[in-house]
């Protein structure tokens, strides 16, 4: 119990820190949300989850994954830093698929085409969602897209 606890405020000073130094950057200007803007935002909402979850009635006993979920949870870690690591010389489009069709069979397996078609799907629906739609620039990598 005094483990979750202190968990628990450490999400909230984390928070609270975050959207504090946040302000070092532009929070607005007269073109909109500036860079400091997602971090402040990111740092309310895990102060604000800490302190949810803080004052959330729980029957003393601490509730911690069960052992697979830590495997998962690794795995997207790992899929996450993969992505950062490889889309610069790949691009966007070759990064993620590969990963996603990993991430989907480490965190539940299913069928092989359900998996490549959900990855494929996904992966170009978010491009398209942030090259046409949103304007800005994802990593063209080796085929140029």
């Amino acid at each position: 119990m005094r483990v979750e606890k202190a968990l628990n405020l450490l999400w909230i000073v984390l928070g609270i820190a975050i959207a504090s130094l946040s302000p070092r950057y532009t929070l607005l200007d007269t073109a909109g949300p500036g860079g400091g803007f997602l971090p402040f935002v990111t740092g309310l909402i895990i102060a604000g989850c800490g302190l949810t979850l803080l004052l959330s009635p729980t029957d003393g006993a601490p509730h911690w994954p069960a052992a697979g979920v830590w495997a998962r949870m690794a795995a997207i870690a790992a899929g996450l830093a993969t992505i950062a690591i490889v889309m610069p010389y790949l691009g966007f489009i070759l990064t993620v698929v590969p990963v996603m069709v990993v991430l989907m069979q480490a965190v539940e397996r299913q069928s092989w085409i359900t998996v490549l078609i959900t990855s494929v799907i996904s992966t170009v629906a978010v491009y398209f969602l942030f090259t046409r739609l949103l304007g800005t620039s994802l990593p063209r990598g080796l085929l140029g897209f």
